[in-house]
């Protein structure tokens, strides 16, 4: 006879680490009015440097101040995901939670996809077509360490303070054997103090451009907030299919992930593969 197997709890696991929750803002709103249009806010950005004019005041031929027309606006729009699993045993009354933490287990990677690559409803995207290029690496990749300084400084022109730098997350050991990121509590900093987001992407660049062999596209953008909705769960009656005494256990979730003070991407050639 054949000795059944002996059910035992799964190994231990550790957190997602350094991805976009460790970079962003994350805030959970209580009114959950937002989540069925999107949201929107006004940034206040920098542009480096800021004019001057040394004639006096009273010089009647003294040149006008250019000022920008009107106030930036960010309105990113809503992604909505959802996660879960059927089974036809309505003896386990866990399929719910379970699917509660299968959504807290895919929502980071899978926002750093549709922030990167566009989809899931949100037009504004880092991979947009219109999304600057610095340096003309899009002709001529820089080296790594030249794309992340230019990502820095556009950031400090742009934004005025410490902005989110984006990566590929497969570039990680690049940037470690280049030295070009430290631990701040939780977060992965870039030499300027800028976060680090190594996400989960197919790594495209601007206009959906794949990256050659050897090279990967990078961004900058100013701080990053993203805004999550609660989890919303069925019943467990609500859950069950009686037809078939299936259990079509779903969690979803809505979320706004948006940045201020615009974005620009570098494409770089990546150092040799480390030892």
């Amino acid at each position: 006879m054949t000795q059944p197997l002996v059910y035992i709890d799964a190994p231990a696991t550790a957190p997602y680490r350094y991805g976009l929750f460790s970079a962003a803002a994350v805030v959970d709103p209580a009114d959950q009015r937002e989540f069925q249009a999107g949201v929107e806010w006004e940034p206040q950005c920098a542009d480096v440097p800021a004019p001057t004019n040394a004639a006096a005041a009273s010089d009647p031929n003294r040149v006008p101040m250019a000022l920008p027309d009107g106030v930036p606006i960010t309105r990113p729009g809503v992604i909505r995901l959802y996660t879960g699993l059927t089974d036809r045993s309505v003896a386990r009354p866990d399929l719910l939670e379970r699917a509660r933490r299968a959504i807290g287990l895919v929502e980071q990677q899978s926002l750093e996809h549709y922030a990167w690559a566009g989809g899931a409803g949100n037009a504004v995207h880092l991979a947009a077509a219109g999304t600057p290029v610095l340096a003309g690496s899009d002709v001529t990749p820089v080296p790594l360490e030249e794309g992340v300084g230019r990502l820095e400084a556009h950031i400090s022109r742009r934004a005025g303070v410490l902005g989110v730098l984006w990566a590929p997350r497969w570039t990680a050991g690049w940037w470690a054997v280049k030295q070009l990121t430290r631990t701040d509590g939780p977060r992965l900093i870039g030499p300027l103090g800028n976060p680090v987001v190594f996400a989960e992407t197919s790594g495209v660049g601007p206009g959906g451009v794949a990256p050659g062999a050897g090279e990967a596209w990078l961004y900058a953008t100013g701080p990053v907030m993203v805004r999550r909705s609660a989890v919303f769960l069925p019943t467990l009656p609500e859950a069950l299919d009686r037809k078939d005494n299936e259990v079509f256990a779903v969690a979803e979730r809505f979320y706004t992930v948006g940045w201020s003070c615009g974005v620009a991407a570098v494409k770089v050639m990546l150092p040799g593969v480390p030892a």
